[in-house]
């Protein structure tokens, strides 16, 4: 088979131009410092490295959950100590008149306690991280304990019965305010539950009102449901806390615990009225509270310890798989060096054997 100068043309030209695509490679790998910059470089390991940097995102992802996690389990552990203080405080109260009071001085100091205690123990709950409550459950945006206005209600000056009111969330003992209601009012009666029905105060109205206001603390405005942050791949664990199961006994009140709200407002009736059972049995449900705080603070310190060990997993396993990302992508930089300095010796060889070959023709050897 003759060789013929087109031919010869054509191989140098295909030589020169593999040896400028290997030489473009080369530097384009040592200009980004990756192994692979288009799928198109190597599928195969293409695939394997985003495998491995979607990996890398969800232990991102898991690591700043946990982070999270870990802030919301803070806040709602100091706040429960607090709470836990204070029904000790309370308890200690309870225990000094559990015989009765009899010296006015003592029982109004005792209640002016107690009543601020009522107050801390709703403060607690009010604990936020930025602009969401911990213990109000799905419904975040808004604290669990803040203050329920009632509309429409019936007041009679000189009367301590107001009618046309839902006695739905109200329980004999609880404080209530409102404009034509005197201060330090309590519920002391409910003859007539139901949506239109009546109570009865400690004192009677101070004005006549056919449209009134009343307003009282206590209720949970927040859900029962946990809300879950993902650790792991199937590890979903609850970062916060239920005001209502805490401090109502769960919902519907005292439906699953002791309702420590209704019973300091016991407590501090009972105190009002003398009356020894009355207290005796607010100390004694106030053990169970005691104990009903201490579950959930203990709760609590697992659940933080869970994930205290979940963020050390998932930390390592970062770690692993960024290694392994980088031996699979990064460019071993004095490697590429060399050969890039090889092929470019080559690639300019290349290029002056083929300089010096193609202008011989057959009228140089006649």
């Amino acid at each position: 088979m003759r060789i013929t100068t087109k031919m010869t043309a054509d191989n140098s030209l295909y030589n020169i131009n593999e040896g400028r695509i290997k030489l473009d490679k080369l530097n384009e790998k040592t200009s980004s410092g990756l192994n692979v910059n288009r799928p198109s470089d190597d599928p195969v390991a293409t695939r394997r490295i985003l495998d491995v940097e979607n990996q890398i995102k969800n232990s991102t992802q898991f690591i700043s959950n946990i982070k999270t996690g870990q802030t919301w389990l803070d806040m709602a552990g100091t706040s429960l100590e607090g709470l836990l203080s204070t029904v000790m405080d309370i308890k200690s109260t309870a225990g000094q008149a559990v015989s009765g009071i009899s010296d006015p001085t003592k029982k109004a100091d005792m209640l002016g306690q107690l009543k601020l205690f009522r107050e801390q123990l709703l403060d607690y709950t009010d604990t936020q991280v930025g602009n969401q409550y911990v213990f109000s459950g799905f419904n975040s945006n808004n604290a669990p304990f803040s203050p329920t206005t009632l509309s429409g209600i019936v007041t009679t000056a000189g009367s301590p019965n107001i009618t046309n009111i839902n006695t739905t969330d109200l329980y004999v003992g609880m404080p209530i305010t409102g404009p034509d209601i005197p201060a330090n009012s309590v519920i002391t009666a409910i003859p007539t539950p139901g949506a239109a029905g009546a109570i009865t105060l400690s004192n009677a109205a101070a004005n006549s009102n056919a449209a009134g206001t009343l307003t009282f603390s206590g209720k949970f405005k927040g859900t029962e449901d946990p809300i879950n942050i993902d650790v792991g791949s199937s590890s979903p664990i609850p970062i916060n806390v239920s005001g209502g199961a805490v401090l109502r006994g769960g919902t519907p009140p005292g439906s699953t615990g002791v309702d420590i709200i209704k019973t300091v407002d016991e407590l501090m009736l009972a105190i009002t009225n003398n009356d020894v059972a009355g207290i005796q049995a607010a100390n004694k449900n106030l053990d169970t509270a005691n104990q009903q705080v201490l579950r959930a603070v203990s709760d609590v310190g697992m659940r933080k310890a869970r994930l205290d060990n979940s963020l050390s997993l998932q930390q390592r396993n970062s770690n692993t798989l960024r290694a392994i990302h980088d031996d699979m992508q990064n460019v071993d930089m004095a490697a590429a060096a060399i050969a890039l300095t090889q092929q470019k010796t080559a690639f300019d060889a290349a290029l002056s054997a083929t300089a010096k070959i193609t202008p011989l023709s057959l009228l140089d050897y006649i």
